[in-house]
């Protein structure tokens, strides 16, 4: 049954200017019609909505009860949301559903949402570097270590664990690379890493807003499905053939997060349709460990070589046994058998991410302080005792 939602069609993540007034713009001041409070547009950080809803760094100021004065406070995500256009419906309704933001949570909640003339505005917390997706976008080999795989995905799973133990549990449904943000403060170095859910998404970019966008010279540039769709045509098999998605629910979110893995580890998927990616996990799982490279294993696919590969070399372990079982778990056929999230997080992946990742920075990054967030009451602070020698304090965040 081919998928309704039809994710092997081309989409461009980037609109036109004219998807909002002219009025907005940047260094354009919007206010909140029923606290006072002012947003002024900064830069423009991404979109979403296939452009239609525009995502600013604005600087916020709250106007006091008592004077009507403005106190100018810290810069915050502001998305934009054009009320006119369809394609922005559904985001609409998500905002009416949306989790508040609160300080210690894994998720990215709102800070408040409003409306004025013609938008509805989402205030979220600013992530500094946007999404992860973006981030490896920007460097060469477009892909984490392991080590640095189990924190971010360990965050990740505990805003996973958050949604799926309501009282009424909720499915994350995109669960992917593009959705888990970081950011790091300016003063202390602190480095936060949070999921983004329902209103708070957005696909972080940089934004020329002079040129339009090129559909022919954008689907060319890859012959690979979008990564900023990968949630539909990489969902889970019981969701894929589904009506809108109707199977979707916490296990399928286990799935996503095997996909999220994967992605994390090899840095692009190389998959031109549904059958690519079924012949890969397929593989994945009669070898019950993962390759050096994905592409090895479409190699005998339809009895023909895509590639010429040296398959003489003797064949060394590229991941390690936890990561890979972790990996295989996730990707169950059948929902039944996928773990939890609370039991993943008991998995030796990721119960030894904090020490993995003290031996993987120590040994990498000696004499540089940072400090990482890893927990909702904790923060790792890396800093050197001497040019030649690292430490690890945990403190309380």
């Amino acid at each position: 049954m081919q998928n309704p939602r039809n994710p092997f069609t081309y989409r461009t993540g980037i609109g036109s200017s004219s998807s909002l007034p002219n009025d907005y713009q940047i260094g354009k001041t919007i206010i909140d019609p029923i606290t006072g409070d002012t947003y002024v547009l900064k830069k423009e950080i991404g979109s979403s909505c296939n452009g239609f809803c525009r995502v600013y760094r604005a600087l916020y100021s709250k106007r006091l009860e008592e004077n009507g004065i403005l106190v100018q406070s810290d810069s915050v995500t502001l998305k934009t949301i054009n009320k006119n256009f369809p394609e922005c419906e559904e985001l609409q309704l998500q905002v009416h559903t949306s989790i508040s933001n609160t300080p210690h949570s894994s998720l990215i909640g709102l800070n408040r949402a409003f409306t004025t003339n013609e938008l509805v505005c989402v205030s979220l917390p600013y992530m500094s570097e946007g999404s992860l997706r973006y981030i490896l976008s920007t460097r060469p080999n477009k892909k984490l270590t392991q080590d640095f795989i189990a924190v971010v995905l360990k965050e990740a799973l505990v805003g996973i664990q958050d949604l799926h133990a309501e009282s009424n549990p909720r499915a994350h449904k995109t669960l992917n690379a593009g959705d888990i943000f970081i950011s790091i403060h300016d003063v202390n170095g602190e480095m936060l890493i949070k999921l983004a859910f329902e209103a708070s998404r957005y696909h972080s970019e940089i934004i020329n807003t002079e040129k339009k966008p090129n559909l022919e010279e954008a689907s060319s540039s890859s012959s690979f499905l979008d990564p900023k769709i990968i949630s539909e045509w990489a969902a889970a098999p019981e969701v894929f053939g589904s009506e809108n998605g109707t199977s979707t629910g916490p296990k399928s979110d286990i799935w996503l997060l095997g996909i999220t893995a994967l992605e994390l580890a090899y840095g692009v998927l190389p998959v031109r349709n549904r059958e690519d990616l079924e012949c890969i996990i397929k593989k994945i799982r009669e070898k019950k460990k993962l390759p050096k490279s994905l592409e090895k294993l479409l190699i005998h696919k339809e009895g023909k070589f895509k590639k010429v590969l040296d398959l003489v070399k003797p064949k060394k372990k590229v991941f390690s046994e936890e990561f890979e079982k972790m990996v295989l778990a996730c990707l169950c056929e059948n929902p039944e058998n996928r773990p939890t999230a609370d039991q993943l997080l008991d998995t030796p992946f990721f119960t030894t991410a904090i020490e993995r990742l003290k031996k993987f920075v120590l040994d990498a990054f000696q004499g540089v302080i940072f400090k990482i967030s890893v927990d909702p009451f904790i923060t790792i602070v890396f800093a050197p005792l001497n040019p030649n020698q690292g430490s690890l304090n945990l403190t309380s965040a």
